[in-house]
């Protein structure tokens, strides 16, 4: 879709064109009628002087008094010329035309026509006829000026108002092109403040905006704050319901441990299975919420801030071992990446590292044309190829494939196909136990 500017100008564009050349059409023609008109009425007074000075003779033909006439017509090709002919075909036409002639057209008495035509010397000619009678004689007289001058000076000013135009519509498409971009201006601030949404630095958008869309702004806070209440009663009740059937869970794995329980050994440890796996569960849920913190939706990831704070966690987790856990960070500020997602990711993985760590962990994080890639490396036993076949391969349940590395890979897994990434798990080189690669795209 085009942006609003551009369709703002292109719009503005075309109705002034549409406008201007409504007025130029307009003004075309009122003008050169205009024209016409002054020189139709300069040519129909000649036409009364020749008509004055016309009479006839002894034998009822027409003469012409020349002592009547204006100089112009004597001069040759001057611009001014007449034709007067009879119905008989007698024709008297003015020493003006020289050896030129001048087409006239017959015209019954009172009729009159007006024309144009090319006449000595390509002279464009406006041309203004009329029948009329004397004597009892029918006559047509046909009185010409030559327009080319008038018609070159209307075609200067012509040209003068196009270039005037044309600079009217180009001002008016920047100030235009100004007062759209100054109007649009007053969204930066909600512009920002959905770049600040994103960082998490904000809940809501600011309201100080344009009349025309605060009820947009206002619908969208709404639905944010919708939105994270529902998010936050989701996350509480998560927390509360995994915290409150942990004690049952170990009440009932007890029951089911006791001897004295007259239940067959089969069934029992079908039974106990299952509760074990509730109690996973229900971890899983404990450790995103002690993750994620007091954070809230939306915030970004900062490795710099966040994974210090991590290591220290899974340092207390895991004691009384004792783990040097090295972190190697060659990204800067705040990723592109939820706060909660990659804490949980890059928690489980390092839970994981640790659990099976002698007394190393490393965590390197870069960035490599446009992925994002994150590896957690241990110096443990390591998985056999089988183990990485089965945790590498898409839709099984690691927790159910292989032992001690089951949900917490499995949540990892979970979260970088989320992220259209790829995760993949090998024999650490520096190490020499498991290695986990992920590769996450960089959002552009």
């Amino acid at each position: 879709m085009r942006s609003l500017e551009t369709r703002l100008q292109l719009g503005l564009a075309a109705s002034l064109v549409v406008l201007i050349g409504a007025f130029w059409g307009f003004g075309h023609a009122a003008l050169h009628r205009t024209a016409d008109a002054f020189v139709l009425s300069r040519l129909a007074h000649d036409a009364e002087g020749l008509v004055g000075a016309l009479s006839r003779n002894a034998d009822g033909q027409l003469q012409l008094g020349q002592q009547r006439l204006t100089p112009v017509y004597h001069q040759p090709y001057s611009g001014h010329y007449f034709v007067i002919e009879t119905h008989d075909g007698h024709r008297i036409r003015s020493r003006s035309l020289w050896d030129q002639d001048l087409a006239g057209r017959p015209l019954a008495p009172g009729l009159t026509e007006h024309w144009r035509a090319v006449g000595p010397q390509q002279q464009r000619l406006l041309i203004l006829g009329g029948g009329y009678r004397l004597g009892g004689g029918d006559f047509s007289l046909a009185v010409a000026e030559d327009v080319t001058p008038l018609d070159h000076a209307l075609v200067h000013y012509e040209r003068l108002f196009a270039a005037l135009a044309l600079g009217g519509l180009i001002l008016m498409l920047l100030v235009q092109r100004l007062v759209v971009r100054r109007a649009f201006a007053t969204l930066i601030p909600v512009y920002r403040d959905i770049g600040r949404l994103e960082s998490g630095q904000t809940v809501a958008l600011t309201e100080q905006v344009p009349s025309e869309i605060l009820p947009l702004v206002r619908k969208l806070n709404r639905l944010l704050l919708l939105f994270a209440q529902r998010l936050e009663r989701s996350r509480t009740a998560a927390g509360n319901l995994s915290h409150a059937i942990k004690g049952p869970l170990g009440l009932l794995r007890q029951q089911l441990h006791d001897p004295a329980l007259s239940v067959d050994a089969q069934t029992r440890e079908a039974l106990i299975e299952q509760v074990e796996r509730l109690r996973r569960l229900a971890e899983r849920q404990l450790k995103r919420a002690r993750l994620a913190g007091a954070g809230g939706a939306g915030l970004r990831f900062d490795p710099d801030e966040e994974l210090p704070t991590l290591t220290r966690l899974l340092g207390r987790i895991h004691a009384p071992k004792v783990l040097d856990i090295q972190l190697d960070i060659r990204t800067s500020g705040p990723l592109d990446a939820d706060r909660e997602d990659m804490l949980e990711l890059l928690g489980n993985l390092l839970d994981n590292a640790c659990k099976w760590a002698d007394t190393r962990v490393r965590c390197s994080l870069w960035q490599d044309a446009q992925e994002l890639v994150f590896k957690v490396e241990d110096d443990g036993p390591g998985c056999s190829q089988s183990e990485i076949a089965a945790i590498t391969d898409r839709g099984v349940r690691l927790d159910e494939e292989v032992s001690g590395h089951g949900l917490g890979l499995a949540i990892a897994k979970e979260i970088v196909e989320s992220y259209r990434g790829r995760i993949a798990f090998g024999r650490s080189s520096a190490l020499g136990g498991l290695c986990a690669e992920v590769r996450l795209p960089v959002s552009e």
